[in-house]
């Protein structure tokens, strides 16, 4: 302490006390932080040192320095940088930043964090509390009392820390997590830093990590598309598809933004945060996060704050027995005169308690609702205490709320209004204690004054009495405070039996529609508003839902669903107030009910549709009334026909819930495809009055499309009716008015409530359009830099969609065979050059990485030989179907033909998302999913095809030598060269097997280790590819044909013997006729005959059993002697080369070929180099075989001789030299040379070379030629 001056304290918490400071003899100030040793435990103070040791080497703009650090005998203490404030302190202030500022913050905190991560270390506590301001508008992060260096043995953590509004999915569910949980929590922050409100705030730890579990984030209007889908990224639910390092650091919001320290290499500390793993790191993270994940299914979190809730209900109730018994006797007697209402599901039964489903499932959007803001979250008493000081034993009390413990229902009367008022306060959705709701459900006598209140005041209400509706609607708003904001479905439901619910609910509503006199009453209509939230609010409870079913909670739903429709036709009929609230409120209750049942069984949710068209029709007809009516607002465009009253002489509430009553029946949600098979049946009924020539229905509909509140939904009305009808695609698509109101949509021209989602349904509608026709709707072709834009910016991109895609297809298929055909239109060539250099193209590949489910970087595991190879997730079919990722590939061939750099630099780039994709195509897992997938064996040639011309690019283009390096290496680790050989062998039909094979062959006259895959390919499988090969050799292509035995003939001149059994295998056939040799020697095509007698050149150089055969198998050599007399040059040069190695140590088979030596001696004067340098080897081959005498019938050492002294090509002299050397071992031979004065000749001809400049190489021939003059010397021939 003798270093520093305290002057003030600026800060106070459970660690201790913060101090602002000097230091001493400078004008320095800092932060002192004060933490006392007294009543820590050793873990903590364990865990403090860790902490001061984390900090101790961070060295980072934008993260707080640590000074220095001592003790003292009673305190640890730790010195830091000052900062002039929290960023907590400015939300607190202003409430929420502008974007522009908002952006700044996000770079640093990306900075922060990617120098954390960089080194192993997770924060675990990202929060605003713990970002300083620093001087001049700069951030600091603090607080790292739960970091964590991890160690490289240490891929994932499981232990629960941090802050909850700011903790991610995966934390919650305490699954193991790694650093993006880091990055939720960045999203979290920059989320409250420009809303104003976190993504997810509860005033329940149930509620809030339901919601954060399951509910998606609601985006304000006011946030700009870039920073949208930035905190999109961050806030993906499932962490291995979240925004991640290095992609993060590129993204546009954050670009060129972010601070990234350069330090020296120090002591290696593993695989930074920052980077990709490799895969055998990959593979041992994703093993320890299996080991680690929980066996159970509830959430310690939720379970200690439901046993501590459950254990206080549990003593007030033994506490309470005596008179909670009592009242039950009094209450539970209905007063006299007043009818009992049935029960619908009341009996009481023992419910099994489902636990996890924690929050209602259906939430409505900002912008249903017509707001641009979220919702107001005081931040006093919001749910931000750390987990691990999580229910603390006294919290303080809410202002403006009674805390629950101080109610003593027992001590008041049961009518009390106050006691009503009071309850209402406690169940709204507001910031309350966190055991308000969950108590009252386990109330008894709660439930018994429910039951008593329905029973009592209904029996009035349906008398007219006054009295009645003074006491049930407290009641009613009770009820439909609760069912809103309790989270726990299984003690909801078993509420809701005990008190007889939806049974005197529906009594209620059925028994007031057939009173004529309780309709005259001037309360009714608040009576009926209240009756209607509260079954609206059940119909909206999880428990009825089937994945939360409860005991017959699916039963009692089913019965209350079917009552309802009874009573809808007959409300919708109800004379219209002056609002029209109650047939509003109907409508809306009705939209929720469907939305309940699109998450149950099949059979269910088949049933409840199914009855619209038969028991129940009159509701359908009832909303289809409703659109026909002039009461419908539109606003139509100049030259329509007018088909309704002007909007501003009416109301928008009615036309508003019957288009969205509309839409709720005929849209399939996402991932609920079950309750597709119901709507299917409504969504042909109205299509087939949709396309009635005399209809209104379709003008009314399509008019509305220009409407800001029906257009959302009047899109997925015509969306759904054109999946199941092409003939009302082919109308629309005729239809100037339909056509316009979708392209002014796209433009932007129509200003909607919810633009982007309207924005994205007309893509979806309009990809269907050119889906379904299989052609441009006239004048869309204006659209398509408005429509590549769109796919960019839209939620497409976020994979957040919301509607249905016809039959197989995905969603994405239509946009992509639109812009297909967008891009591929003559003179469309500047929209592919700006797509190509656009954010678009880069979107593109990503959204299709993320529907092949593919890992941050490829793993080995696309390099499995065998076809057994380690499964690969099952691609997302959803999104894009086998025939949208055929419309990509074209897409991608379109664009590289276009822009044939672009390939280039996608296909050579390390860790090209590009390449990862292409690879993982051929790999034998995917070839096998796609085949199972629906019509995928159909597209799976297409798919197939369509890769191996993009592999193929780089090849065809002048591409540096280096670059082309690479991607042969990136092909070779994921063994494409096999996965080309199984894909032709167990995927395609021979007619389709000629690209794969070209490109494996250019892959393996290039690369050796491919070539090594493919013949260790054959040696896995050899019966299968033999006969693959067999029957591709005999086809009727010749460049298939050719390009086999090129492959085949490389491999025999590159690998050992013992690799090439499967080539004789192959040219022997089963029964060893050499049939297939036999034809290929005769084969039309000279390419094929050339390659031939190549192939038989290698092989012969090692083959015994191909020499025995050529003498044994009758015509087989005078087929390989046919080739020395071809017309085509090229095929006598490898004839040539074969029979010169058929000489080679020809033993028993060299009389045979003495037939040869005319032709051969003939084929001395070709005018080809090549052939006449195979001739001169292989006639010097035959003269140790005994053929002397035909040698010399035929002249050939004089033959020889003239060319080894006066052929113009080096490489023949030198052939001829060989030959001579060889031949003069024979002495009749040797006779003819020194006759015809070889020496001499040869003399000259070696003096030639002497006399050659000093600068100039020696021909290699100059050897052979001094050699063969010291052989033909008269010591020599003694």
């Amino acid at each position: 302490m003798e270093k520093y001056h305290v002057l003030e304290m600026i800060g106070e918490g459970s660690f201790g006390r913060v101090y602002k400071g000097r230091r001493k003899y400078s004008a320095q100030v800092v932060a002192l932080k004060f933490i006392p040793k007294l009543g820590r435990s050793e873990k903590e103070l364990r865990n403090l040192q860790r902490e001061i040791e984390i900090m101790r080497g961070l060295r980072h703009p934008n993260i707080v320095h640590m000074l220095d650090s001592f003790e003292t005998d009673k305190e640890v203490v730790v010195v830091t940088d000052y900062a002039e404030g929290e960023l907590f302190q400015i939300l607190e202030d202003d409430g929420k930043l502008p974007e522009d500022q908002v952006q700044a913050i996000a770079a640093q905190l990306v900075s922060a964090l990617y120098y954390l991560h960089s080194h192993r270390i997770l924060h675990r506590d990202m929060k605003p509390q713990n970002i300083l301001l620093a001087k001049g508008g700069g951030i600091k992060l603090c607080d790292f009392g739960f970091a964590r260096a991890m160690s490289t043995n240490t891929m994932v953590l499981t232990s629960i820390k941090g802050t909850p509004l700011y903790m991610s999915p995966e934390l919650v569910e305490e699954r193991p997590y790694d650093h993006t949980a880091d990055l939720w929590s960045v999203g979290c922050i920059l989320y409250e830093l420009a809303v104003g409100t976190p993504p997810f705030y509860a005033t329940s730890i149930f509620q809030l990590v339901s919601l954060i579990l399951k509910d998606p984030v609601r985006w304000p209007s006011t946030i700009s598309p870039c920073f949208k889908n930035f905190l999109q990224g961050l806030l993906t639910k499932d962490p291995r598809q979240r925004l991640s390092w290095p992609d993060l650091l590129y993204h546009p919001f954050i670009a060129g933004h972010v601070t990234i320290i350069t330090e020296t290499a120090g002591p290696d500390l593993g695989t930074p945060f920052t980077s990709r793993l490799p895969p055998e790191l990959q593979v041992l993270k994703d093993k320890q996060a299996h080991r680690l994940s929980p066996k159970g299914n509830q959430s310690r979190i939720l379970t200690q704050a439901y046993e501590r809730m459950a254990e206080e209900a549990m003593q007030k109730k033994h506490q309470n027995t005596g008179p909670a018994l009592e009242q039950e006797d009094k209450t539970s007697k209905v007063a006299p005169g007043t009818a009992p209402l049935p029960r619908l599901g009341a009996t009481p039964q023992e419910s099994s308690l489902l636990a996890g489903i924690l929050a209602s499932e259906l939430k409505n959007s900002w912008a249903e609702s017509g707001t641009g803001e979220a919702p107001s979250a005081p931040r006093e008493n919001r749910t931000t205490p750390d987990c691990e000081r999580a229910f603390p034993e006294e919290r303080p009390e809410v202002l403006g709320q009674r805390s629950t413990d101080a109610v003593d229902l027992e001590d008041e009367e049961p009518d009390s209004d106050n006691e009503w008022q009071h309850l209402l306060e406690t169940t709204e959705p507001v910031p309350i204690q966190l055991k308000a709701p969950l108590t009252l459900l386990c109330n008894p006598d709660f439930c018994q004054r429910i039951q008593s209140q329905l029973h009592e005041a209904g029996g009035q209400i349906l008398k007219g009495i006054l009295e009645g509706a003074s006491h049930i609607l407290p009641a009613f708003r009770v009820l439909s405070s609760l069912l809103s904001s309790c989270s726990d479905s299984v003690a909801l439901y078993s509420f809701c039996r005990e008190a007889g619910l939806p049974g005197l609910l529906l009594s209620l509503l059925r028994h007031s529609q057939e009173s004529n006199s309780l309709q005259q009453q001037s309360w009714y209509g608040t009576f009926l508003q209240d009756l209607m939230a509260v079954i609206q609010a059940y119909f909206a409870c999880t428990f009825n839902l089937e994945r939360s079913q409860t005991s017959d909670s699916l039963q009692v739903f089913q019965e209350a669903a079917n009552l309802f429709l009874d009573l809808l036709g007959k409300l919708l009929a109800q004379p219209d107030d002056s609002e029209q609230t109650l047939r509003r409120d109907s409508l809306m209750c009705f939209t929720v009910l469907c939305e309940a049942m699109d998450g149950n069984s099949r059979a269910i949710s088949k049933a409840f549709y199914s009855s619209l068209l038969t028991t129940k029709q009159v509701v359908l007809d009832g909303l289809l009334h409703g659109l026909t009516v002039p009461q419908l607002p539109v606003h139509t465009p100049p030259g329509a026909p007018q088909v309704s009253q002007p909007l501003r002489e009416q109301s928008e509430d009615i036309p508003g819930a019957i288009s969205s009553a509309l839409a709720a029946i005929c849209t399939a949600p996402v991932g609920l495809p079950d309750c597709w098979d119901g709507k299917e049946q409504v969504c042909w009924h109205l299509a087939n009055q949709l396309t009635e020539d005399s209809s209104q229905l379709r003008p009314s509909l399509v008019s509305g499309l220009q409407h800001p509140i029906l257009c959302l939904h009047l899109l997925k009305v015509l969306y759904s009716c054109c999946l199941v009808s092409e003939r009302l695609c082919r109308l629309l698509g005729q239809e100037p008015l339909a056509l316009e109101s979708l392209f002014m949509l796209v433009q932007g021209k129509v200003k909607v409530v919810d633009w982007e989602e309207s924005t994205e349904v007309t893509l979806y509608f309009l990809s269907l359009l050119v889906f379904r026709l299989q052609n441009l709707p006239c004048g869309m072709e204006k659209l398509g830099s408005d429509v590549a834009t769109l796919f960019t910016h839209s939620h497409v991109v976020s994979l957040v969609v919301r509607l249905t895609p016809p039959g197989s297809c995905g969603f994405y298929d239509g946009l992509l065979i639109l812009l297909l055909q967008l891009l591929t239109e003559q003179g469309k060539a500047s929209l592919i050059r700006d797509m190509s250099s656009s954010e678009m193209w880069t979107v593109l590949w990503h959204r299709f990485s993320m529907v092949l489910r593919l890992p941050k970087e490829a793993s080995a595991q696309e390099g499995e030989l065998s076809l057994s190879s380690p499964p690969s997730p099952e691609p997302d079919w959803t999104l894009i179907s086998p025939q949208g990722m055929a419309a990509l590939l074209s897409l991608a061939m379109a664009t590289f033909a276009q822009e044939p750099q672009l390939c280039l630099s996608c296909l050579s780039q390390h860790g090209s998302i590009l390449m990862s994709i292409l690879k993982h195509l051929l790999c034998p897992s995917f070839l096998n999913q796609l085949r199972q997938a629906p019509h995928g064996s159909e597209f799976l040639p297409v798919v197939v095809l369509s890769v191996c011309q993009l592999l193929c690019f780089p090849f065809a283009l002048d591409m540096d030598a280096d670059l082309l390096i690479g991607v042969l290496a990136d092909l070779r680790d994921s063994e494409v060269a096999a996965h080309l050989l199984q894909v032709c062998c167990y995927h395609l039909p021979l007619t389709q097997v000629e690209l794969p094979i070209s490109l494996l062959t250019r892959l393996a006259l290039t690369d050796p280790t491919s070539l090594n895959q493919f013949v260790n390919t054959v040696a896995a499988s050899p019966r299968t590819i033999i006969s693959f090969l067999s029957v591709a050799l005999l086809s009727d292509q010749p460049l298939l044909t050719s390009d086999l035995l090129s492959l085949l003939a490389h491999t025999a001149r590159v690998l050992s013997p013992s690799h090439l059994s499967f080539i004789q295998e192959l040219l022997a056939g089963s029964d060893e006729s050499y049939q297939s040799l036999r034809s290929l020697l005769g084969h039309p095509e000279n390419s094929v005959r050339a390659h031939t007698y190549r192939l038989l050149g290698h092989l012969l150089q090692h083959s015994m059993a191909l020499r025995g055969a050529l003498q044994s198998q009758s015509g087989l050599l005078s087929l390989l002697l046919l080739g020395l007399g071809d017309k085509d040059p090229v095929v006598r040069c490898s004839a040539s080369f074969a029979v010169g190695n058929a000489a080679y140590q020809a033993g028993p088979l060299g009389p045979a070929l003495a037939a040869a030596v005319p032709s051969m001696t003939q084929l001395l004067g070709d005018p080809q180099a090549g052939i006449r340098r195979n001739v001169a080897s292989a006639l010097g081959n035959l003269g140790p075989e005994g053929l002397g005498e035909e040698l010399l019938q035929c002249q050939v050492p004089q033959r020889l001789l003239e060319m080894a002294c006066g052929d113009p090509q080096p490489n023949v002299k030198e052939a001829a030299l060989i030959a001579l050397r060889s031949l003069q071992q024979e002495p009749g031979i040797r006779q003819v040379l020194v006759s015809l004065g070889a020496s001499e000749k040869l003399a000259l001809l070696s003096l030639g070379n002497q006399l050659l400049p000093h600068s100039s190489p020696r021909p290699a021939s100059a050897k052979h030629c001094r050699k063969l003059i010291h052989l033909l010397r008269p010591a020599h021939s003694m």
